[in-house]
């Protein structure tokens, strides 16, 4: 859809305001605690954003290449971030919001290793 100069503008301080709190939480993946799966959905959102101004001819060279450092920061961190989500977290949010393939952020837990404690034995298939 178009958008007009005011929503492209507003669309830009919302980026900006996205883009703080997505870095903020990868540079402090392993104490972001409770709030750490919302690394998540700070990420679609500006998926989103980037996408819907592109759309609308607007230049996102210097977010994206901002986004790819912060991205490889975040694969750097994989297992630390998903021990911080856990898991079986990760697999319960992916059944929730079901996102789509190329949104890799939201299966990390496919490669990364699971906890000792979190596998299973063969024998505990009921668990």
């Amino acid at each position: 859809m178009p958008m007009d100069d005011n929503d492209i503008r507003e669309e830009m301080e919302y980026l900006d305001e996205v883009m703080l709190d997505y870095s903020t939480m990868v540079k402090n993946i392993g104490k972001n605690g409770l709030a750490a799966s919302l690394l998540m959905n700070y990420r679609d959102e500006i998926q989103d954003i980037m996408t819907e101004l592109a759309m609308n001819n607007r230049d996102v060279k210097e977010y994206r290449k901002n986004l790819i450092m912060l991205d490889n920061e975040l694969r750097q961190k994989a297992q630390l971030y998903v021990n911080e989500v856990g898991h079986a977290n990760f697999k319960q949010y992916q059944i929730i919001n079901n996102p789509p393939p190329e949104r890799w952020w939201w299966y990390l837990n496919r490669v990364t290793m699971g906890r000792e404690e979190d596998k299973k034995k063969p024998w505990e298939f009921w668990k």
